[in-house]
Order: structure tokens, then sequence, then C-alpha cells
């Protein structure tokens, strides 16, 4: 496995706080391309992103990294935020271990 800073912005992108899913799709379409000392040409990857919010910066790196011929194989996130109007979610603790406890269903 290699680590590889394979991407780069063509052009400045908007702050992506406060746009809708399709604004944000829309403020990074074409916004990245690979590098070409990064030689991902018929190489598999993996994205690799901190927090992942609409999927459109994993989708716009996908998009760039295919175009030079990468497989993307799939994506990993730390963290990820919770879609609006979405019912809250809670990591809780039960007989056989953790579980997913939907708390805006009623008890």
């Amino acid at each position: 496995m290699t680590r590889a800073d394979a991407l780069r912005h063509t052009r400045r992108v908007s702050d992506q706080a406060g746009l809708t899913v399709s604004e944000r799709a829309a403020n990074l379409a074409g916004a990245l391309e690979a590098v070409p000392r990064a030689k991902v040409a018929g190489r598999r990857v993996v994205l690799v992103d901190d927090v992942i919010t609409t999927g459109a910066t994993l989708a716009e790196a996908a998009r760039a990294l295919r175009a030079a011929d990468a497989e993307v194989i799939g994506a990993a996130t730390l963290a990820a935020t919770q879609r609006r109007g979405a019912p809250t979610r809670q990591w809780g603790r039960g007989g056989g271990g953790a579980n997913l406890r939907d708390r805006s269903s009623k008890r």
C-alpha cells in the first residue's frame, strides 16, 4: 500500500458550508484533477477523507481519478455528518454489544 497526494484543485471553489447537496456538487464539479507525478493510471485507489457530509467531495475525487485511469475501489472517512431532516440517531449499549437506536421514534 502506498499513500499518495494524488489530487489537486484546478480552480478555486466556494466554501461548502451552508450549501445544499446539489449546490455542493455543482461547486466541486470539475474542480479536481489527478497529479501526473502520482502515476495513478492502472492502480487501485481507496479515497480517504476526514468527514463526509453530502459525498460531493468524494464523488469529484473519484471522477478525477477515474479520468486519469485509476480504479477507485472504495472510500474511508473518519466521520459523517447527519443529513438535515434525518432522524437523530445514537449509538447505545445493548445486551449483545453496540446497537443503533432511533431517538426520534416513540417509546
